[in-house]
Order: structure tokens, then sequence, then C-alpha cells
């Protein structure tokens, strides 16, 4: 780009003296050939430089991707290996337990045995017992019965309430896990919106430092050119008659680029700004003009390669400079002690304009360091909420864990109780066997008590006969009492009529007096009043 504008105001100068041109036409055509192998070359440069540039981010992203593979395939093994310890000391345990289980198992066995042993000597001696007693021993079987059927409901019942406790504790440790596993996916989600905020601030800051460095290096260059046009000035003070001009080139320079490079083509361009000043000391207003042409170009095409850092200032550093190469430019119509105080002046105002640019940039740095610090807080912040959540998905593995070894457990009990249930039907079978044979002797019996039965029926029948006798007898007795309540009930209300109609006719005798009295009154009360 800075050969662009060395090349745009050689045009310019050859465009605007033609007499200089026609006196050096071949420097300049060389001139112009170096130049464009030079910006060629600087082309080929800052692409390689680009193509670089991509390369290293790609590695960069690359190396930051396998660090994180490898942190997290440390985690996933350190987790894998705690696993591991609580899965070998769970099979201990369970092997502990399966042992002493063992242990339980043959104690029960052989106490059933010994239970079927005196269970079954107990039933050959109630056989062998007197038939008188069989009624005792059926109920008392019949009772055991009742119990052992109790039993197996109460505990068939307490296994399915252990079961469905079992189930509720699982069913509350997977919707936990999800849970879990939910806080764990909006952690991750925060993160990488961390992250990604992260990477724009360093990306921010980055973009910062380097514009950062730009503007130094423009300070630099324009408190060069201001001592030069000092000098220039202090020159012209001493000629009155000549006019003093001036020419500045401004160039952008790459960060890789070496400093001898650039060193020798600032040299290039300043002899040759000084050779065509030389050349041309009677055309200063056309230095001037060409020279702001080109700032007003720098300065918009700066503005829009910049969004960040103090555009306004370095716009007024360029207006300072421009106003100061116009001033340059201008006729010496004033003394040179006038000159150099304004020039003295700008100085000044670009030395605070410098100072202000420099505490900017040191806030801006401390900006960073706030943001970097605060990032570093979120990570470990982050971390922490990790290694937390991590903790709680473990914590409930390991209950669900526990719950399946009691569920497991309350199987094998409920196998056991089966076990136990059905050795005790076997039982229940020889019982029956025996009781089947009791119930032979009883169907003797049964005969026995038919005879007797029928014996009952008779005389059952003839005390239903002597039964209905008698009931026939009171029926009678009852039919006798009832005619004669009937009778009396009868007179008594014949009776009842007779005394309603002395009642009724006593009535009239009373209303037939209550009238006469009446009559009498009234008659009476005339001759009162007379």
């Amino acid at each position: 780009m800075g050969c662009s504008i060395v090349a745009q105001t050689l045009s310019a100068l050859n465009i605007q003296s033609p007499e200089v041109t026609s006196k050096a036409a071949p420097p300049g055509d060389e001139l112009n050939d170096s130049v464009k192998a030079l910006s060629e070359k600087l082309s080929e440069a800052l692409l390689n430089i680009r193509a670089k540039e991509d390369l290293v981010k790609q590695h960069a992203k690359v190396a930051e991707e396998a660090v994180s593979g490898w942190e997290r395939a440390e985690n996933e093994v350190s987790v894998l290996k705690k696993q591991n310890d609580a899965l070998g000391q769970k099979n201990l345990i369970l092997e502990e337990r399966v042992g002493h289980l063992d242990g339980a198992l043959k104690e029960c066995l052989r106490q059933l045995r010994q239970a079927r042993e005196e269970q079954e000597e107990k039933i050959y001696e109630a056989v062998a017992k007197k038939g008188c007693e069989w009624e005792s021993k059926k109920s008392e079987l019949e009772n055991k019965l009742v119990e052992l059927h109790a039993q197996l409901q109460s505990a068939t019942d307490a296994d399915n309430s252990m079961l469905a406790e079992i189930r509720s504790k699982l069913d509350a440790a997977e919707k936990e896990n999800s849970i879990l596993k939910l806080k764990l996916l909006s952690k991750a989600e925060e993160l990488e919106l961390r992250t990604s905020e992260r990477d724009l601030s360093i990306q921010a800051a980055e973009t910062a430092s380097k514009q950062h460095l730009d503007s130094i290096k423009r300070v630099a260059k324009l408190e060069a050119e201001c001592r030069r046009l000092k000098a220039l000035a202090r020159k012209g003070t001493l000629a009155n008659d000549q006019r003093s001009g001036t020419a500045s080139s401004f160039y952008v320079e790459s960060f890789t680029d070496s400093q001898s490079d650039s060193a020798e083509r600032a040299l290039v361009i300043e002899n040759d700004g000084c050779k065509s000043v030389d050349s041309e000391p009677h055309h200063p207003d056309a230095w001037a003009s060409a020279l702001a042409t080109e700032i007003g170009h720098f300065k918009h095409e700066r503005t829009l390669g910049r969004s960040l850092i103090v555009p306004s200032v370095e716009i007024d550093l360029m207006d300072d400079f421009l106003e100061m190469e116009k001033i340059a430019a201008l006729p010496e119509t004033n003394s040179g002690s006038d000159h150099t105080a304004r020039v003295d002046d700008r100085e000044a105002t670009l030395r605070d304009e410098l100072e202000v640019m420099i505490s900017r940039t040191t806030e801006l740095e401390e900006k960073l360091k706030m943001m970097t610090a605060e990032k570093v807080n979120l990570e470990f912040a982050l971390k922490v909420n990790l290694l937390q959540i991590q903790d709680q998905l473990i914590e409930a593995n390991e209950a669900k864990s526990t719950v399946e070894a009691a569920l497991e457990e309350a199987n094998l009990k409920k196998a056991e109780a089966e076990s136990e249930i059905k050795v005790m039907e076997l039982e229940l079978e020889t019982v029956h066997s025996s009781i089947s044979r009791l119930e032979k002797e009883v169907e003797k019996e049964r005969n026995v008590s038919r005879e007797a039965v029928a014996k009952r029926d008779i005389l059952e029948a003839e005390l239903s006969r002597l039964k209905s006798d008698s009931q026939v007898q009171r029926s009678a007795i009852i039919e006798e009492f009832r005619i004669n309540q009937d009778k009396e009930l009868a007179v008594a209300a014949s009776k009842f009529a007779e005394c309603q109609k002395t009642i009724a006719s006593l009535d009239r005798q009373l209303k037939s007096l209550a009238t006469l009295e009446d009559f009498l009154i009234d008659s009476d009360r005339p001759v009162a009043v007379l």
C-alpha cells in the first residue's frame, strides 16, 4: 500500500511538472518498474504471511483440541478407576453376604429337617392315639394350616411392599439421574458460551494491541516529519526569496518485513522526494494539494479498516499534519519567528494527543487484564461446578446400585420363602394323607352315629306329634278366649253408644237453657232503662 502511495505521488509530480519529466523521463520509468516489482514482491510476501498465519491458527486449534481431548480422557480414566474400585468393594461385600447366606441357608435346612422329623413323629403319635382324640388333632392341624396361610400371606404382602418401595426408590434415583444429566448439559452449554465470549475478547484485545502498535508507529513518523518540517522552516527563514515545499509519503509496513528492507525503501523514497523538491522549487502549492489528496485517501482507508481504539485521535493527527504541510508549503509572508512558533505549537499539540493515545492504550491493557482475570475466575467456577455435578452423578449411580442390590436380596428372600412354602405344602400333603386315614375311621363312627340319628329321628317324630297336639289344644283355648273377648267388646260398645246418646241429650238441654237465659236477659234490659 505504501508503494502504491509513492507511485501516486510520483505520478502526480510527473503530471504537474512537465518540465521536470521531460528532463528526467528514463529514471522515472525505472523507478516505476522498481516500484511495481517491489509492490508485487510485497503482495506475495503478504500472501505468504497470511497463509502462514492461517496455518498457525489451524495448528493452535488442533493443539487446543488435542489438549482438551487428553484432559477429557484423563477425567474419564479417573472416573472409571473410581468406579472399578467401588465395584471391587461391592463384589467383596456381596461375596461376604453370599457366604453368610449360605451358612444361614444350611442352618435353615437343618432346622427344617428336624422340624419335619419332629412333625412326622407327632403325626405318627397322633395316629396311634385313641380314636376319641382325632377331632382335637384335626382341629389343631386346621389351625396350623390357617396360621401357615396367614404367614404366607403376610410374607407375600411384605415382599410386595418391599418391591414397591424399592421400585419407587429406583424411579426416584433415575429421575434424579436425569435431572443431573440435564444440569450437566446446561453447564456444558454455558461453558461453550463462556469460551466463545473469551475468544471474542481475546480477538478484540489482539486487534486493539495491533492498532496500538500501528498508532505508535504513525506518531513516530509524524514526529520525524515535524522535525523535518521545522528544519525546512528554519531554512526558509534564512532564504526569504525562496519558497519551501515539503513532500511527505506515508506508507504502511508489515509486522514481519525486515527492518533493512523498510529502511532502504524509506531512503529511496526520501531521496526521490528531495530530488523532486529541488527540481521543482516554483510549485509548492501543487505539492500541498497532492499531499492533501493522498492524506485524505489514506485517512479514508484507515477509517474503513479500523473500528476500535480512538479513531478520532488519529484523524485529528492526520488533520494537524496536513495543516502543517499546508503551512510549510505556503509562501513566507510572515517572519520566521512566527512560523517556528506555529510549528512548535503544533508539535506540542501532537505530543499531547500522543499522551492521550498512550493513556487510552494503558486503559485498554488494564481492561484486557481484568477480562483475563474474570475469564480465569469463570473457568475455575465452571470446573468446580463440573466436579460437583460429577460427584452427584456418582452418588446417584451408587444409590442406584444399592437399590439394585437390595432388589436382588429381596428376590432371593422371596425365592427362599417360596421354597419354604413348597416344603410346607409337602408336609401338608403328608398331613392330608394322615387325615384321610383318620377320615376312614371317622366314617365308621359316622355309621354308628347314623343309627343314633335314626333313633333320634323317631324320638323327634314323637316329640313333634306331642308338640302338634299341644299346639292344637293351645289354639282351641286361644280361640275360646278370643270369642269371649269379642263378646265383652260388643257389650262395652253398646254401653258406650248409650252413653253417647245421653251426652247428646244433655247437650241439647243445656243449649235450650242457654237460649232461654239469653231471652230473659234481653227482655229485662228495656225495663231497666225506663
